[in-house]
């Protein structure tokens, strides 16, 4: 009996390693996912968002996230102070309008061929849509494995392209 649980002591001793490195991988991948989730998210409403408005403005968009995370038994944003909860994410958003070059213009590529667009960053031009890139970060996860990014980015069409004009560039302060 004695040597029984000697084996299955040293079995485990040499299994034990194996389960801890799977539940941090798992933790790891439980964490990719949710930030990936929500920034596809963040993506989506903007994408949603009326072509002209202010949050589809090109340039850098800060963080809007609150400082601390809301009472899981109200919904509603606590003081910040001991007992608030602090926000372990960030999520930026960066805004840039491109314009297509046109097909009888010179330096215009032939049909069919490959075109680089023009990034239009100056007040009162057209251009042809919007690139948004939305970065979302999250602080150190519960098992300390570090910090996680998740970047996505969609394209949003002008509607008329003719009519709206470009504003100047926000930036983060």
């Amino acid at each position: 009996m004695i040597a029984a649980v000697a084996l299955f002591g040293i079995v485990l001793l040499g299994i034990t390693p194996l389960f801890m490195a799977s539940v941090k991988s798992n933790s790891s991948g439980n964490e990719y996912t949710s930030i990936h989730v929500l920034a596809r998210d963040r993506l989506e409403q903007l994408m949603n968002l009326p072509f002209g408005h202010p949050q589809l403005a090109a340039g850098t968009h800060c963080n809007d996230l609150p400082a601390v995370l809301p009472d899981p038994k109200t919904g509603l944003l606590p003081t910040p102070g001991p007992n608030a909860v602090r926000n372990p994410f960030t999520v930026t958003y960066e805004v840039k309008q491109f314009q297509i070059p046109c097909a009888g213009c010179p330096g215009a590529p032939s049909p069919g061929a490959a075109f680089t667009p023009t990034e239009i960053t100056g007040a009162g031009s057209v251009f042809q849509y919007k690139r948004i890139r939305v970065t979302f970060d999250s602080g150190v996860g519960p098992l300390g494995i570090g910090t996680r990014r998740a970047r996505v980015s969609g394209i949003v069409s002008n509607p008329s392209p003719e009519e709206v004009v470009s504003t100047g560039p926000v930036s983060c302060p």
